[in-house]
């Protein structure tokens, strides 16, 4: 089934595992292939994946923000993440956030604020984990 994915054109084994009758797998089958395989997720939230820039701004398929007015939140270059600064630390508090490389839009976004102290992006900066 896992190999056949989105493609499958016909009834693949593992209904009767599930405990089905033939009658019963096929109209499931059917009704799913019409809407193209859709994930629950896929079918609740759209087919299409939200685009971000590199800043964690929403943007639309031609890349122009979504939001024209973050187009002026200027973010300071030393608060900039580098494969090597996924470790950011708090100035306010000294929370430590460890960022997944590649998951930064959407974790350590514009809109991010501190859990322990509410502070605002702005007041991270790359932690120093030699000191």
């Amino acid at each position: 089934v896992a190999s056949a994915g989105k493609g499958q054109t016909k009834l693949t084994i593992g209904w009767e595992v599930l405990g089905l009758d033939e009658e019963t797998a096929t109209k499931i089958f059917e009704e799913v292939s019409g809407e193209g395989f859709l994930t629950q997720t896929q079918a609740k939230y759209g087919a299409s994946q939200q685009k971000y820039d590199s800043k964690g701004r929403k943007v639309h398929k031609d890349d122009e923000l979504e939001n024209p007015e973050e187009a002026d939140d200027e973010e300071d270059e030393d608060n900039s993440m580098s494969a090597s600064g996924n470790v950011q630390e708090c100035t306010e508090c000294g929370f430590t956030l460890f960022v997944a490389e590649g998951r930064d839009f959407k974790f350590f976004n514009a809109g991010f604020t501190c859990p322990e102290c509410g502070a605002s992006k702005s007041k991270f900066k790359a932690a120093d984990l030699d000191a």
